[in-house]
């Protein structure tokens, strides 16, 4: 009976120890799940309260648009101009505003009126700069250009042709005034 008495104490202790051991192992899963949870809390904290970065670096940025917004508001957007390789920035009603480019030989730069029509235009030229100004519906109507040896100025008519035209060269300075068909009709000197 001693040998049997003592078998039975020993699988007894051998389950409490078993009994230990999956006691410490559910404290330990407790400790490890409370643990999880307040990491993935505390990751998450900052998108919760609406964190937000001040400063982003970042050697390549590829995007679509660039929009600026307040009070959850789009204010004005940076997108590709749909006509060219250039850029236009658009006002909150989705308008456009200005538009920049890479022309041929140096930048330019456009500026729309309400209306969404180009009323003014910069641009580089072979000479050096150029200056354009439309008129409501998006015709030029005044340009100014380098000479090759100063400036001018030239008034357009509907049809787009010359009708007046002043300029200065070191030789001197020049009033020209056209027809509607564009044909010299005065000019000083």
């Amino acid at each position: 009976m001693t040998g049997h008495f003592a078998q039975l104490k020993e699988n007894h202790q051998g389950d409490f120890i078993i009994l230990q051991q999956i006691d410490a192992l559910r404290r330990e899963n407790r400790f490890l799940k409370v643990g999880l949870i307040l990491c993935l809390v505390l990751s998450a904290l900052p998108y919760l309260t609406g964190f937000q970065p001040k400063v982003i670096r970042a050697d390549r940025i590829e995007t679509r648009m660039i929009s600026f917004v307040e009070d959850d508001r789009t204010i004005m957007s940076i997108t590709r101009h749909p006509k060219g390789n250039g850029l236009v920035i658009w006002d909150k009603d989705d308008l456009p505003v200005v538009w920049f480019d890479r022309g041929y030989e140096g930048g330019c730069l456009g500026i729309y009126n309400k209306d969404g029509k180009v009323v003014a235009g910069m641009s580089v030229t072979s000479q050096g700069g150029g200056v354009s100004v439309c008129n409501n519906v998006g015709k030029p109507v005044a340009t100014m250009l380098p000479l090759s040896d100063g400036g001018g100025v030239c008034i357009l008519n509907n049809d787009m042709k010359i009708i007046a035209s002043m300029g200065a060269q070191r030789s001197g300075g020049f009033v020209r005034l056209y027809d509607n068909d564009g044909k010299l009709v005065w000019s000083a000197p």
